[in-house]
């Protein structure tokens, strides 16, 4: 008698596995775009990533060297960098993006950057956009579908005071 139960039991249980096994697991959407963010700071990436990583495919870099490997080694669609890093500055990594590859958007997220900095990019191989820290998400996002969907022209940052 306590066989068979311990049979039925059995069989339930395989039953039960087997159901699980058969669903359908839901398929998660393809992310369209790739954003690789560039800063020098952990806390940074961590934020930025867990901010946007349900939006789009992100990439973190704790700093140019690293973002340089990223770079040649991903398919991106937009780099967005700090400025003040150690060993080399946001504006310097975004033109070596730019040598590599001028199809990437270029972006500069930093709370110090000089507007001449700024006007000699623009001038020498063009920065898509410039948002100063502290951001905001609703803004950020707003220029990603911008920049991500649109043909967008380099920014010209003369008017920055």
């Amino acid at each position: 008698m306590l066989e068979v139960a311990s049979m039925e039991s059995q069989r339930r249980r395989e039953e039960r596995r087997e159901r699980r096994l058969r669903r359908e697991r839901p398929v998660r959407a393809k992310k369209e775009f790739s954003i690789l963010y560039v800063d020098d700071e952990a806390p940074n990436l961590r934020g930025f990533k867990s901010t946007f990583r349900r939006i789009y495919n992100v990439y973190v870099a704790i700093g140019p060297v690293e973002a340089l490997e990223i770079i040649k080694s991903e398919k991106l669609d937009l780099i967005v960098s700090d400025h003040r890093m150690p060993h080399m500055s946001g504006v310097e990594l975004l033109r070596d993006v730019y040598e590599y590859n001028p199809n990437i958007k270029r972006m500069i997220l930093s709370g110090f950057i000089k507007r001449d900095e700024l006007d000699d990019a623009v001038g020498d191989f063009g920065i898509h956009d410039f948002v100063t820290k502290p951001w905001d998400f609703e803004n950020l996002n707003e220029i990603f579908q911008k920049l991500l969907t649109t043909d967008p022209e380099i920014k010209d940052f003369s008017n920055l005071g």
